[in-house]
C-alpha cells in the first residue's frame, strides 16, 4: 500500500509520543495540533542542535572573530526584533501562520550560504542575517499559541513540545560536537541541519490553527507610526504590562552582558574545546527536557508570573559560578542551571504576554516585547566588551547578576500588580 507525503509524515507524527501517554495529559482535541507541533519541534531540535552550540566557539576559536564581531553574534537575533511591531501591523486581519513558516525556512536556507564561508565577518554576517530574519515569526508564533491551545493546556502542550525539541537537540548536539572534532568541516554540517529545519518549518505548517483572520467589520487602515504609538502606550495603561517589562528589560540586559561574556571566558580562559561546548550543551539540554515537563505543569497551576520570576532567580546562579570557576567542567552546574531556567522563562514569558494582554491584541503585546528584547539584545552585548576592559570577567559577572536581581525584584512587583487586578 502506497502513501502520499502527508499521510506518512502524519504517521510520524504520530509516533513523536505514543496516544497512551498524551492521552493523560492532553485533551482528545488538542492531540490533533500537538501531533504537527510536536514533530516540527523534533527537527527544529535537530537543526538548533547540530548548529547553535558551537556558533561562538567556532567564530572565536577557528575562525578567529573579533570581541566585536563575538558582540555581532550575540546582538543579531535582537536587532530583528527592533521591527516587531513592524511586523505585528502587517499581521493585523491577516494569517499569521505564513509570518512563521516563510520566515523559517528563508532563515533556515541561508545556511547553505556556508560552503562560501572563508572569513568570521563573513559567518557573523551569515547567521546574524538568519537570525535577524527568523525574528519575524515572534509576534506571530504568540497569537498562533493562543489559537492553537486552550489557555487550561498551553503550558502542558508546549512544555511536551519542547520536551522533544530539547531531546533532539540534546542528542544531536553531542554527535555534531564530536564530528567537529573529528575534522566534519561546519561548512558541511551546518547545510545539512539547514535542510532538517526547513522540514520542521513545513510541518508546522501542518497545523490545525482556528485563527480568525480578517476584522468582523471593516476597519481604516492605521499608519506604521500610529500603530507604533498605540503599541508603546501599553506601558502606559497596563500597569503589570509595565513592570514586566522593567524587569525584562533589567534582568535580561545583565543576563544578555554575561552571556556576552560567558564564550569569550570559556575559550580565552578555558580553552574549551568542541566536546567540552557538547557536553555543556548535553548538560544543559537534559536539564531542559525535565524542567519543560515540570515548568508546564507549574505554570498551569501557579501562573506564568510566578513561573517567570522563579526562574529569574535561578538563572541568576550563573555568574555567580562562572565567577568561581576555574575549570571547563565547573560549568556544568551553571549549565543545568540555564537548561532549568532557561526552560521556565521561555514558556513563562510567552504566557505572561497572553496573562496580561487585551483579548485581540496578542500579537501587539509580544511585539512591544520584542522591541524591548531589541533594544536590550542590541545594545548589551555592545556594553560587555568595554565592561570587560574596564573590569575583567569577575567583576563584570557580579555586576551582570546584581542587574538580573533588580530584574527579578521588578518582576515580583509585575506579580502582585497582576494580583491586586491593576492592569
Amino acid at each position: 500500500m502506497c502513501y502520499n507525503e502527508t499521510e506518512m509524515l502524519s504517521r510520524l507524527a504520530e509516533k513523536v509520543n505514543s496516544d497512551r501517554i498524551i492521552g493523560r495529559v492532553l485533551s482528545p482535541q488538542v492531540i490533533p495540533a500537538y501531533r504537527w507541533d510536536a514533530l516540527a519541534g523534533l527537527l527544529g531540535g535537530i537543526y538548533m542542535g547540530a548548529i547553535f552550540p558551537f556558533v561562538m566557539r567556532i567564530a572565536r576559536a577557528d575562525l578567529h572573530a573579533s570581541r566585536l564581531e563575538i558582540s555581532l553574534l550575540t546582538a543579531a537575533p535582537f536587532i530583528g526584533s527592533l521591527l516587531a511591531p513592524l511586523w505585528a501591523r502587517q499581521m493585523v486581519g491577516r494569517s499569521k501562520m505564513p509570518f512563521c513558516v516563510y520566515s523559517w525556512t528563508f532563515a533556515r536556507a541561508l545556511f547553505f550560504g556556508m560552503f562560501l564561508v572563508t572569513h568570521a565577518w563573513q559567518f557573523v554576517l551569515l547567521i546574524g542575517t538568519a537570525q535577524i530574519i527568523g525574528s519575524i515569526s515572534g509576534p506571530a508564533y504568540t497569537a498562533l499559541m493562543k489559537d492553537i491551545y486552550p489557555d487550561e493546556e498551553r503550558g502542558r502542550a508546549m512544555g511536551l513540545v519542547r520536551v522533544g525539541a530539547y531531546s533532539a537537540l540534546f542528542l544531536v548536539s553531542f554527535l555534531a560536537g564530536h564530528l567537529l572534532d573529528a575534522g566534519v568541516p561546519f561548512k558541511v554540517l551546518f547545510p545539512i541541519a539547514a535542510c532538517i529545519g526547513i522540514g520542521g518549518a513545513w510541518c508546522f505548517s501542518r497545523v490545525p490553527v482556528r485563527e480568525t483572520v480578517a476584522p468582523a467589520e471593516p476597519q481604516k487602515p492605521v499608519s506604521a507610526i500610529a500603530f507604533w504609538l498605540d503599541t508603546v502606550a501599553i506601558l502606559r495603561h497596563n500597569r503589570g504590562f509595565r513592570w514586566f517589562a522593567a524587569s525584562v528589560m533589567a534582568y535580561g540586559f545583565g543576563n544578555l552582558v554575561a552571556f556576552t561574556l560567558y564564550p569569550l571566558y570559556q575559550v580565552d580562559r578555558l580553552n574549551i574545546t568542541n566536546t567540552q561546548v557538547a557536553t555543556l550543551t548535553n548538560a544543559a539540554s537534559v536539564s531542559s527536557i525535565v524542567a519543560f515537563m515540570y515548568w508546564g505543569r507549574f505554570m498551569d497551576r501557579h501562573g506564568a508570573l510566578w513561573t517567570a520570576l522563579v526562574n529569574i532567580l535561578i538563572q541568576c546562579v550563573m555568574p555567580i559560578i562562572y565567577f568561581f570557576s576555574g575549570e571547563w567542567w565547573h560549568l556544568i552546574p551553571a549549565a543545568v542551571a540555564q537548561g532549568v531556567a532557561g526552560a521556565g522563562i521561555e514558556l513563562a514569558y510567552l504566557n505572561v504576554i497572553l496573562t496580561l494582554s487585551e483579548e485581540g491584541k496578542e500579537a501587539q503585546y509580544q511585539a512591544l516585547h520584542s522591541m524591548l528584547l531589541g533594544i536590550r539584545g542590541t545594545v548589551a552585548p555592545f556594553v560587555a566588551v568595554p565592561l570587560l576592559r574596564a573590569f575583567g570577567f569577575h567583576a563584570s559577572f557580579m555586576m551582570c547578576l546584581a542587574l538580573m536581581l533588580i530584574g527579578a525584584y521588578t518582576q515580583a512587583v509585575s506579580l502582585s500588580a497582576y494580583r491586586k487586578r491593576g492592569v
